[in-house]
């Protein structure tokens, strides 16, 4: 284990444990991001702000030809769940016991937000010492509204804050949970609405309607069996496709032929798909049911919400996480994987398999992004919510290790 970890461990639980006191969930995370901005404006840093949207940043300008990074990390949580589930833990309140931490967000992902912000401060902390300045800049990120897999805060931190505020990148790191491998690929989810549509009669006449459910219950069995629908296979296996809820209207206990249905589709698709073949694939079976049934009508889109961030800012987001991939030969991933193996640390490729952040820098802003904190998924968004605690200081000797080798300064620096 790296001295700087050692020497700062006990201050890493404190500041996870203040984390973890707040339920910050989507919408909520003022008072996280409140706090980091506090401990960011205690380090020797250019910048520190929580922009428009909620958002906490800081900055460390360098000066070179180095790589531009960004650490991020989202700070909502999902709800505690059924709190006596917990028992004898308290999920807003760190409790370590027989070395696993327990709490809600320990995992996802507040166990490596902590890790990424020790690893931002030692470098910062370094420079300060030493006099010397980084090859490129290095910003920390701390982000709302993940959770709700709508990438409103990342969305917003790179449209609009990075370019407000001269922040460029290179290569992004995001501390979702990975068991201590590197996500360099993700399948890509999306959520499809799809409706059918009919015509209202009494239910005691239905012959004088058209059932928009009957119609749906031919759209469903097609899903439910995978015809008509290309299921890729990726590193995790066949690409996903179910169905996660349905209603009719007017529905209830009324007498009457619903005359529109909806059911939601979660859709999972490898790297290869795009959003528009998925959404074909419903097209070319409207058409043919329309063959079938000439009154056929149906629709499909991507489910869209209405959010709006602690701070008030209202958007239209869309329920998304785009599939992406990066060269995992390239020099960004050798040094990362050179970096672990100087500090004794396992690395492995991996194909991350649920929805992130670098959906947004990756999939649509085309910034190399990999995923990193030696963390369990398993406990993640259940009652309760744990992980080795070992692996939470792995994570962050990892990420001091990471940054000194993408920066060309000697690990050994923070091993005095």
């Amino acid at each position: 284990m790296l001295k700087v970890v050692e020497k700062h461990t006990e201050e890493y639980f404190d500041f996870l444990g203040t984390l973890i006191s707040f339920p910050s969930y989507p919408g909520k995370e003022g008072d996280v991001a409140k706090y980091i901005l506090s401990e960011l404006q205690k380090l020797p840093i250019d910048e520190s702000f929580i922009d428009e949207c909620g958002n906490v940043t800081g900055i460390i300008r360098g000066e070179g030809d180095g790589p531009n990074i960004i650490l991020n990390g989202h700070m909502d949580i999902v709800p505690e769940g059924n709190v006596p589930k917990w028992a004898p833990f308290d999920p807003f309140k760190l409790e370590i016991k027989d070395g696993v931490a327990y709490g809600r967000g320990v995992c996802d992902m507040k166990g490596g937000l902590a890790a990424m912000f020790y690893a931002f401060k030692a470098i910062a902390e370094y420079l300060q010492e030493t006099g010397t300045k980084l090859s490129g800049d290095l910003v920390y990120s701390g982000v709302v509204q993940e959770e709700p897999a709508t990438m409103f805060g990342m969305e917003y931190f790179m449209e609009e804050t990075m370019p407000k505020h001269d922040i460029k990148a290179d290569l992004v790191y995001i501390s979702e949970p990975s068991m201590g491998k590197f996500g360099i690929a993700q399948r890509g989810k999306i959520e499809l609405v799809v409706k059918t549509y009919g015509k209202c009669a009494h239910s005691s006449a239905p012959e004088e309607g058209i059932n928009a459910l009957e119609h749906m219950t031919e759209v469903l069995n097609l899903i439910f069996k995978k015809e008509g629908f290309k299921m890729l296979v990726d590193a995790k296996g066949p690409a996903g496709l179910t169905v996660t809820n349905i209603i009719v209207k007017p529905g209830g206990t009324l007498s009457c032929i619903p005359d529109e249905c909806e059911i939601a589709v979660d859709r999972r698709y490898t790297p290869e798909q795009t959003e528009e073949e998925l959404l074909g694939e419903f097209y070319a079976i409207f058409d043919k049911m329309k063959e079938k049934y000439p009154d056929f009508q149906a629709t499909v889109e991507p489910r869209y919400f209405h959010e709006t961030s602690w701070t008030g800012m209202p958007k239209k987001v869309k329920k998304w996480h785009p599939s992406w991939a990066i060269d995992g030969n390239s020099e960004f991933v050798q040094k990362t994987f050179e970096a672990m193996k100087e500090i004794g640390l396992p690395a492995e490729k991996w194909y991350f398999p649920g929805g992130t952040d670098a959906s947004m820098s990756c999939g649509i802003k085309g910034v190399p992004s990999i995923i990193y904190c030696e963390v369990e998924i398993a406990p993640c968004h259940k009652e309760p919510e744990f992980t080795p605690v070992q692996g939470l200081l792995n994570t962050y000797a990892g990420y001091v290790a990471i940054l000194a080798k993408q920066y060309g300064i000697d690990v050994k620096e923070f091993d005095k």
